[in-house]
């Protein structure tokens, strides 16, 4: 996604700050795509807004992947799936984050801000904060637009699959590890995956909490007693965060101790 930029970061550079990204997002929720985009600038000198715009690009991508689940799950069992669902997530989560009153405050303060900016852009063109907020919003369209700039598209697309074909299966195959999910189907697997999806973009670090609600929530609707089903959510979770546990530390140390880049001006 950045190489129609005229980028083109060294593969371990961009693993690191991934794996980087994931371990800051322990500390404050999306706090990591922040720290990913600053860490690849140092690194590979790519401009922090277009690499930014790209990172929401990717989890545009994820949402139009989830919705299409969300969807299958919903028609394939719409009385069984789609009440959980429409009960557990929707209803639950619209009423803690008040999405009408979000969502007017998010438009109204675009206006207002659109309408700010257009002013002082047009009454001072050569102000020096005009002309590096105007550098920033273009570097952030650039990467927010990047998709339709690769040579690759079909390959993006195929990876995406790839990255969800992944969770799925983390999903379904922790199933065997016990006697009480052993039985359900990979189907079954798609549902979980949905569901822990919900929980993991709550505004919460790593889904600590709200991923075990939801996942646990879900199981028992297949008769499930409730400390199987959230041991089944925790088997899960916590091998994941160990995971980001481990290889942020690995690359923390690469970043900031064998490599130096952040020390690099």
């Amino acid at each position: 996604m950045l190489k129609p930029f005229g980028y083109n970061p060294r593969v371990w550079n961009v693993f690191h700050s991934v794996s980087f990204g994931y371990f800051a997002n322990m500390a404050l929720p999306r706090m990591g795509e922040v720290a990913r985009c600053g860490t690849i600038k140092k690194t590979d000198k790519v401009e922090f807004e277009q690499a930014f715009g790209t990172v929401v690009t990717e989890r545009m991508s994820d949402l139009v992947v989830l919705f299409l689940l969300v969807i299958f799950v919903f028609v394939w069992k719409a009385n069984f799936f789609g009440t959980f669902i429409k009960k557990e997530i929707f209803l639950p989560l619209g009423s803690k984050i008040g999405y009408s009153a979000l969502w007017l405050w998010f438009i109204c303060s675009v206006i207002v801000f659109t309408a700010i900016f257009w002013f002082f852009a047009k009454k001072f063109p050569e102000n020096i904060v005009i002309k590096k907020l105007i550098k920033v919003l273009k570097g952030f369209k650039d990467g927010l637009f990047s998709i339709y700039r690769m040579d690759d598209k079909w390959l993006f697309i195929f990876y995406t699959f790839i990255i969800w074909l992944l969770y799925w299966l983390m999903a379904y195959i922790v199933f065997f590890a016990m006697d009480a999910t052993k039985g359900l189907s990979p189907v079954d697997g798609i549902f979980v995956l949905v569901a822990g999806s919900f929980g993991m973009v709550a505004p919460v670090q790593s889904g600590f909490g709200a991923y075990h609600w939801i996942v646990s929530r879900a199981l028992m609707i297949y008769g499930i007693s409730k400390a199987n089903a959230l041991l089944y959510a925790t088997l899960i979770h916590e091998t994941q965060t160990l995971m980001v546990i481990i290889m942020g530390i690995i690359s923390s140390y690469w970043l900031f101790v064998k490599k130096g880049y952040l020390k690099k001006q």
